[in-house]
């Protein structure tokens, strides 16, 4: 895990606004896509277009990996194809609804997409939305003050230059050439986004094609090769996920990028091609004697 120093001179003319405390870290805003999705949730098996179910939900880019182990339509999807082609067919249907929208909230929000508000939101940290009834921000409403993060009736605050150093740390990461800077599962004794370590997406099983926890907000998630349903034997090769072998009752798929159950097969191919014949660097499956 590699931390890089930063010593970042912040010097600014702060206009006072009303619910704004001076000494509070400017406010960062965040940009993601949402979209009402009524629409077939398609995916492709075989070269086969297969609709797996309908979906009348209010979705945004940032919160796809959170709903695919929640519905159950999302859920089919991953158990045929597996999570980065549905998360690709999630974030086109996204991008290409009527009336998307691309969103931009201020600190301390949590996003509440909704029919007709894609872009709404919700304060956190006890910070109060303004203007109340078309909110923009999240301000911390006086007499109450602004400590570590938390709008509250604080008498006095500590001091948080720890964790505004880890802030800045994590915002100016930087890793050598063919590494990302990836968040850390787990963390003790801070949230695991304030950690990093640097990742070599093109090859990291857990972390295929991008953090398993992005570091940035916004960046995009990489896949766990390891999880892929049915999955027995599987690498991580130019930033996707290389399965060499299933489990029993599933195949690989012809990318050989996730393993279908052969109870979801009308017919069933030849799953028994050496590794080899892929420029794999694996043993050759097992073939039955002739």
């Amino acid at each position: 895990m590699r931390f890089v120093p930063a010593f970042v001179a912040v010097a600014a003319a702060v206009t006072a606004v009303s619910g704004r405390v001076i000494n509070e870290l400017l406010g960062r805003t965040t940009l993601d896509v949402c979209a009402q999705i009524d629409a077939n949730l398609a995916v492709d098996v075989l070269g086969i277009a297969v609709v797996v179910g309908a979906l009348d939900i209010c979705l945004c880019i940032d919160a796809i990996v959170d709903i695919l182990k929640v519905n159950a339509v999302v859920i089919a999807a991953v158990d045929l194809v597996g999570e980065a082609a549905v998360v690709a067919e999630l974030t086109a249907l996204i991008n290409g609804a009527a009336g998307h929208e691309s969103c931009t909230y201020p600190d301390h929000f949590q996003a509440v997409c909704s029919k007709g508000n894609p872009c709404g939101f919700q304060c956190k940290d006890g910070f109060t939305p303004s203007p109340p009834s078309k909110p923009i921000d999240c301000v911390c409403v006086p007499p109450k003050i602004v400590c570590n993060g938390v709008c509250g009736d604080f008498k006095a605050c500590p001091s948080s230059i720890a964790k505004r150093e880890l802030e800045v740390e994590k915002r100016n990461a930087v890793c050598d050439r063919g590494y990302t800077p990836c968040g850390v599962f787990g963390w003790s004794g801070m949230r695991a986004s304030q950690a990093w370590e640097c990742v070599d997406t093109q090859s990291d099983l857990e972390s295929c094609g991008g953090c398993a926890v992005p570091l940035v907000h916004g960046s995009p998630h990489g896949v766990d090769c390891t999880a892929i349903p049915g999955v027995a034997d599987v690498a991580c090769g130019g930033g996707s996920c290389i399965v060499h072998r299933c489990l029993p009752g599933y195949v690989p798929s012809l990318d050989r990028s996730f393993c279908i159950r052969k109870s979801n097969l009308k017919f069933e191919f030849d799953d028994e091609v050496p590794a080899a014949a892929y420029g794999l660097e694996h043993l050759p499956f097992n073939k039955k004697s002739n």
